[in-house]
C-alpha cells in the first residue's frame, strides 16, 4: 500500500459543517484539530482556499493556523499564511466575499482561486504531510 492510500485512511473525505467546528470547540472537544483537518483537507481539494475560507466565514482562522503547525504540514502551512494575507491585506473586498453568495466576481476569490492552483501542484499534500499528526489526533 503506498503512503498515500495508507494516510487517507487516516482521513476521511467528507465536508464539515461549520456548525459543528462551532459545537465541537464550544464543548472543548479535543477533537477539534481533527476536524479542522478533515475540513481543510476537503475544502481545499474541492475547490480550493477560496472554498476553504468562504465556508470558514473567518472563524477558526488562528485555530486551523495551529492545526497545521502542529501537523508538521510546512508547505499546507505556508500556502495557509499566504491566504490569509490574501485576505488582510483587502479587508474589504474579503468581506464582500465571505458575505456573498460566492458565484459573484471578487478580487480576493480570484487571488485565493490562483494561489490554490499552485498549492495543488505541489508534489506533497496535506494528507501525507500530516499522517503521522493524523493517526494521533482525537478523534469525535
Amino acid at each position: 500500500m503506498s503512503e498515500s492510500t495508507e494516510s487517507r485512511k487516516s482521513l476521511p473525505y467528507r465536508a464539515i459543517p461549520l456548525a459543528q467546528l462551532q459545537e465541537t470547540a464550544s464543548c472543548g472537544s479535543a477533537a477539534l484539530p481533527f476536524l479542522l483537518a478533515v475540513k481543510f483537507n476537503y475544502d481545499v481539494n474541492q475547490g480550493g482556499f477560496s472554498q476553504f475560507v468562504y465556508n470558514m466565514r473567518g472563524n477558526f482562522l488562528a485555530e486551523t493556523e495551529e492545526m497545521l503547525k502542529a501537523a508538521g504540514a510546512r508547505v499546507a502551512h505556508g500556502f495557509y499564511v499566504r491566504a490569509v494575507s490574501l485576505c488582510l491585506a483587502d479587508t474589504q473586498e474579503y468581506s464582500r466575499f465571505i458575505e456573498s453568495d460566492y458565484r459573484d466576481a471578487n478580487a480576493v476569490k480570484e487571488s485565493l482561486q490562483l494561489l490554490s492552483i499552485e498549492y495543488l501542484q505541489q508534489p506533497t499534500d496535506f494528507e501525507t504531510e500530516a499522517a503521522e499528526f493524523l493517526a494521533s489526533c482525537p478523534r469525535p
